[in-house]
């Protein structure tokens, strides 16, 4: 019988989280190219082995961190750990928010998709064409910043991103980190099984997973750490979406932060309105709540109702387009401009209620016909007008006209 010695063991790769040794650099652009091919991106496949693969990935993605954490600093947001006052050698997890958050009046929070390192968008972005602020959270911040807090105050408004994907601790290198990044810590050997998530001594306390992160955030950093006068405009993307709507449907909850809660943007959501158990909640997320899906469509194009549609599920609130036909990770990246605009359009009216958005197709929709073709000819004309006396909500409604087929075989438009 034979046995095969530690020592023996194909040794664990090891590359330094630094472009420039990784063979990287950053062009005018603000993207990531070779160095020995400017014109080259980011390469996941350098072999055939996964565990090479997998370590360089982790290795860039470090570095990407370092650079998107810099710039944010830079742009003012302090870094700051979950449970507050927990020590960088203790189980905890950062999140950023405005240096000056206690003096906002109104604060936007975005809570963004679990699988995602805090600030990190779309690394399809940022290690690809775009580039970095573009695929990650500072292009975002930068936005937020030009904008006004309300017409009556100049002021920009507060930031806190939140930190739904680094919920795991690693007590070696005592840092938080995410599922992927878990299955790329250092081994004794490239062959090792990935470590044994231990559910005591592996998670940060009260923020054990999305949902208890979600209730974290409100509870201690908004109720600690923000004016209780300011307003909130949330942004969840994907599970973040999901987790807090189920947070804003706790009763509970809902009468201590319904009445603070501006307006909520749900992106890329699964959260259907038959979970919804709240009434007022329901009422609220109608009149104060957007949903955005994936489509082809203009960014702010609308797409359906509340009620949904036999293409498009229910989500209790108006549906809308970011122009993202493909990736909810790329969603935000390119939308976000949209859903600020909207969140600034809520804080200008304080009786703010989503207007009824209506859609007029030039023809009847049936089961058998084929989903929407960007290339299909289909044409639209949209029409701004003012709904509501003194109440300054202005509804888009778009209207669709569709080529029918005529007797001959011929297209004529409606």
């Amino acid at each position: 019988m034979f046995r095969r010695l530690a020592s023996s063991l194909p040794k664990d790769p090891v590359y330094s989280a630094d472009l420039k040794e990784l063979g990287y650099f950053i062009n005018a652009k603000d993207e990531i190219r070779s160095t020995e091919n400017p014109k080259a991106y980011f390469k996941y496949f350098i072999t055939k082995n996964q565990r090479h693969n997998d370590a360089q990935r982790e290795a860039m993605n470090g570095a990407v961190r370092k650079i998107v954490s810099d710039r944010l600093e830079d742009l003012g947001l302090q870094k700051i750990r979950l449970p507050l006052g927990a020590t960088e050698h203790e189980p905890s997890l950062p999140i950023f928010v405005s240096s000056d958050l206690k003096s906002k009046k109104r604060v936007v929070i975005l809570f963004y998709e679990h699988t995602q390192d805090i600030g990190i968008f779309a690394h399809r972005i940022i290690g690809g064409k775009g580039g970095i602020n573009a695929g990650s959270a500072v292009d975002f911040v930068k936005y937020i910043q030009a904008q006004r807090t309300s017409p009556d105050d100049a002021n920009s408004p507060g930031i806190i991103l939140a930190n739904m994907g680094q919920l795991r601790w690693w007590r070696r290198g005592k840092t938080a980190v995410t599922q992927t990044s878990w299955y790329a810590l250092p081994q004794k050997s490239a062959v090792e099984n990935a470590y044994r998530f231990d559910d005591a001594k592996n998670v940060v306390p009260g923020n054990e997973d999305s949902e208890q992160h979600v209730s974290y955030i409100f509870q201690h950093v908004v109720g600690e750490l923000v004016d209780p006068a300011a307003k909130l405009d949330v942004l969840g993307v994907s599970e973040g979406a999901v987790k807090v709507s189920t947070f804003l449907e706790d009763a509970a909850n809902f009468k201590t932060w319904g009445p603070r809660v501006s307006a909520f943007a749900a992106v890329a959501t699964w959260y259907h309105p038959a979970e919804i158990k709240n009434d007022e909640f329901a009422r609220w997320f109608l009149d104060r709540g957007r949903a955005f899906l994936i489509s082809p469509e203009p960014a702010g194009a609308f797409l359906c109702g509340p009620e949904g549609t036999k293409r498009i599920h229910a989500c209790g609130c108006p549906v809308f387009s970011l122009s993202e036909p493909y990736y909810s990770e790329t969603m935000l990246p390119r939308g976000y401009k949209t859903i600020l605009d909207w969140f600034y359009e809520v804080a200008s009216d304080a009786g703010y209620a989503n207007p009824k958005f209506e859609r007029v197709y030039g023809g009847a929709e049936s089961d058998e016909e084929p989903a929407w073709d960007p290339n299909d000819g289909v044409a639209f004309d949209v029409e701004i007008s003012e709904q509501g006396e003194g109440g300054g909500v202005k509804g888009a409604v778009e209207r669709f006209v569709e080529e029918e087929e005529d007797g001959d075989g011929g297209a004529k438009l409606q």
